[in-house]
């Protein structure tokens, strides 16, 4: 299970280790600038697919850190559907409370220090999934694992693969252009978090949702968790809930899209956009 782990934090880190490539916003994240194109704001997007029987499905893209108006307003729009399906690498039925017991694993902990550093608030610790509409919709590290093994795979396979694949894309990446460096005393970014706040919402933004080091971590945390998440929704529409969110990180959307158009039908209609990070 510490090698399902590692992996978690190694993909949490993934968009700030990966030289960036990408020079337009994403479907489910962007900056927001103003008129002389200095960024004001990091927003991730609520997009609405429509089915048949008057069935509603949002996509919720999250950040895990953010602001905590941000917070505020994504509990106010959870109120109005019918089910909010909610990630989380945790047994079945798994349910945060709010400001509970810090988790000792490094996942946990390095999102806690980006909290520090950045002077924002925790996702597990302001939303509020106490409410009777948040339904678990992930797979536990024993989930993970099971998938692993009927894939044929077991966890110290799956380490080396990955580790392969993240040498063979920063090798294909070497001779290709990348983003200026940006050359600050570490120390400056400390005393101020909104410097380092715009660097790496720029990185996220390049990342475009995508983990981007290769098929074997992207089958892992985003496309067999997307299943189960699916799984659920699934359950839920044949118990007859028609205004459904799914709330799951940037990285999950772009499958979870394709997902809900061609295997559910849904047809994707417009996205609100929601501020997670002022940058000014």
């Amino acid at each position: 299970m510490r090698i399902i782990k590692a992996l978690l934090v190694l993909v949490f880190l993934l968009p700030t280790l990966a030289a960036a490539q990408r020079t337009s916003d994403s479907d489910f994240i962007r900056i927001q600038r103003d008129s002389s194109g200095e960024p004001v704001a990091l927003q991730t997007a609520i997009t609405k697919y429509v089915g048949e029987k008057d069935v509603e499905v949002d996509l919720v893209s999250a950040i895990h850190i953010g602001d905590r108006s941000y917070y505020q307003q994504l509990n106010e729009a959870f109120t109005k559907y019918d089910v909010v399906l909610y990630e989380l690498v945790a047994p079945e039925g798994t349910r945060p409370s709010r400001g509970g017991e810090r988790s000792d694993n490094p996942f946990a902990m390095l999102q806690q220090l980006m909290k520090l550093v950045l002077r924002l608030e925790h996702q597990l610790e302001a939303v509020d999934y106490s409410k009777t509409n948040f339904v678990h919709a992930d797979l536990s590290l024993e989930g993970m694992r099971k998938a692993m093994k009927d894939r044929g795979e077991d966890e110290m396979t799956v380490m080396i693969t990955v580790l392969k694949e993240i040498l063979e894309k920063m090798n294909r990446d070497a001779g290709k252009p990348s983003s200026q460096a940006v050359d600050i005393d570490p120390l400056e970014l400390l005393l101020n978090p909104n410097k380092l706040k715009r660097i790496l919402a720029e990185q996220l933004v390049q990342a475009g949702g995508d983990v981007g080091f290769g098929k074997t971590s992207n089958q892992l945390i985003v496309i067999d968790r997307n299943k189960a998440c699916l799984e659920v929704l699934k359950q839920q529409l044949k118990v007859g809930k028609k205004k459904i969110a799914i709330f799951y990180g940037g990285a999950h959307l772009p499958d979870l899209d394709n997902r809900l158009r061609e295997d559910f039908g849904m047809k994707r209609t417009a996205s609100e956009w929601v501020k997670a990070w002022s940058l000014k």
